[in-house]
């Protein structure tokens, strides 16, 4: 009797288990997100890029647009584009979907101020 129950309660425990890790998985589906980007910076917007804040994977913006393999459960952060890695943009997040319009305002003086130092820092002359 103990075996029959034992064996009901370990059947009963591989359903759940699988059950939940399936249900886990559709929760964070992976997908292409499409990226667009409207901003008021004097910056060529080809010069910022998108990253996935849990891959750090970062695709660059071409004519407004940018491509990035993410999930469901995932964040776009808005970067500049890999091309200039020495400078540094912390921009918004976005909850990752299969389309986000992204907005980067240039009017924040800290976020230009960033930028701009970070441009000076990287193209500095080195004696």
């Amino acid at each position: 009797m103990l075996k029959i129950v034992l064996i009901g309660l370990s059947g009963i425990g591989a359903f759940v288990f699988f059950t939940d890790s399936q249900v886990s998985e559709k929760k964070s589906i992976e997908f292409i997100s499409r990226v667009s980007l409207e901003t008021n910076c004097e910056i060529d917007p080809n010069a910022f890029g998108v990253q996935n804040t849990r891959t750090g994977q970062t695709s660059g913006f071409k004519y407004g647009e940018a491509f990035i393999r993410a999930r469901t459960t995932d964040e776009l952060q808005i970067v500049m584009a890999p091309e200039y890695s020495g400078v540094t943009l912390q921009g918004m997040k976005y909850p990752a979907t299969s389309r986000v319009e992204a907005f980067q305002d240039c009017n924040n003086r800290v976020s230009l101020d960033s930028i701009f130092d970070s441009m000076n820092e990287q193209f500095r002359i080195k004696n």
